[in-house]
């Protein structure tokens, strides 16, 4: 169970370093208005509602795709700022890292004994995610928006191994 709750928090923390790394290079590279934030909100909830009627994806599936959408949002947010069609396109690779959020509730759903445990520790590292996120963007620039979602998702990979081999033996 411990293991159970340490993953939904995890989780909860990379899906919210994961938005506000999207938000930021989008405002960074295409604008900081009010278009650009509800891009990345409806692109996220379209995303999650994806999610949760993709039968065949994993875990690892999902975490994996959804750390290679940022990465290539971003790289192509670098060769081509300020560019209102590389906000579409970005609205596209935001709702591919998303689909994992909408899977991992339906997933995780059965392995707690009710939804208002999983939830509370899930909304619990996204909250420490939102912290963590300004901290790092503050001290450290743009190096954090390179470095978070990657390392938030070799964490969520390994954390699913384990949980994975728990559930085997």
């Amino acid at each position: 169970m411990i293991r159970r709750a340490t993953l939904a928090f995890i989780t909860g923390l990379q899906f919210s370093v994961l938005q506000f790394c999207f938000l930021a290079i989008l405002q960074i590279n295409v604008s900081s208005a009010y278009l650009t934030y509800m891009t990345v909100a409806f692109a996220w909830m379209v995303g999650s509602v994806i999610g949760m009627w993709v039968k065949r994806l994993t875990s690892w599936m999902g975490v994996v795709l959804g750390t290679l959408a940022f990465y290539f949002v971003h790289i192509l947010l670098t060769f081509f700022p300020f560019s209102y069609l590389a906000l579409i396109v970005s609205a596209v690779g935001i709702s591919v890292a998303a689909i994992w959020a909408g899977r991992f509730f339906v997933v995780m759903r059965s392995r707690f004994e009710s939804p208002d445990k999983m939830f509370f520790h899930e909304n619990n590292g996204f909250l420490l995610g939102i912290i963590l996120f300004f901290v790092g963007f503050t001290t450290l620039g743009s190096s954090f928006i390179i470095f978070a979602p990657g390392v938030g998702g070799i964490s969520l990979l390994y954390l699913n191994r384990l949980e994975f081999q728990e559930n085997s033996l």
